[in-house]
């Protein structure tokens, strides 16, 4: 048994090697250039071990896209779940998970916009992506739902989802094209400016 365990556990180790360095060498060097070669390198592990793990780049590059998006919805989740019932609370949580060190960093981010650029291309990547998407714009939409019912106000629903979807993308590819200047605090507090002007009421005392 105890063996048993040991080389699950070793077989999780390399996996995760595995997938960090595919992960940097994407962000680097893009899909296609990228090479089992180059992962198995970055790993510090022999091609043998990757072909042993990933059958196929391709399955190595779902498995790393599924991946990331199994964290990002583990770490949005876990925000949600900190942050209580409270709307303004919960959006708040989510804006500094957006930004948090470990979603927001340059190689995960230019990861994200690899495959995105990939998505109308491979039916695989394009439903991961998806499934991400509609969750998270679900949780986005019933959260500004009850902030719109309680600031009494008129403003369009669809309209202030998809602006801070689109706002928080944005700012992600600001850090990607100058990380010398992105800082994420000044990235936070434009999205906590665009939820305050929206909600003056609900983010008065708070934001």
């Amino acid at each position: 048994m105890k063996r048993l365990n040991l080389r699950i556990a070793n077989k999780q180790t390399s996996n995760l090697k595995l997938i960090s360095s595919a992960i940097k060498s994407i962000s680097e060097k893009g899909i296609n250039e990228t090479t089992m070669l180059d992962v198995s390198q970055g790993a510090g592990l022999s091609q043998g071990i990757v072909n042993f793990h990933f059958k196929s780049k391709e399955l190595l590059l779902i498995e790393t896209l599924k991946f990331i998006s199994n964290e990002y919805l583990q770490s949005f989740q876990n925000c949600l779940k900190k942050s209580g019932s409270d709307p303004c609370k919960q959006i708040i949580a989510i804006i500094n998970n957006d930004f948090s060190n470990k979603i927001c960093s340059r190689d995960k981010i230019a990861l994200w916009f690899t495959f995105f650029s990939e998505v109308k291309f491979k039916p695989a990547y394009h439903h991961i992506c998806k499934e991400r998407d509609l969750y998270y714009q679900k949780i986005i939409e019933d959260i500004f739902r009850e902030l719109i019912k309680l600031e009494k106000s008129k403003i369009s629903l669809t309209n202030i989802s998809n602006g801070l979807q689109a706002l928080v993308m944005g700012l992600w590819l600001d850090q990607l094209e100058d990380p010398d200047t992105f800082k994420r605090k000044q990235a936070k507090q434009i999205c906590f400016n665009y939820i305050k002007s929206n909600f003056p009421k609900q983010f008065k005392n708070i934001l």
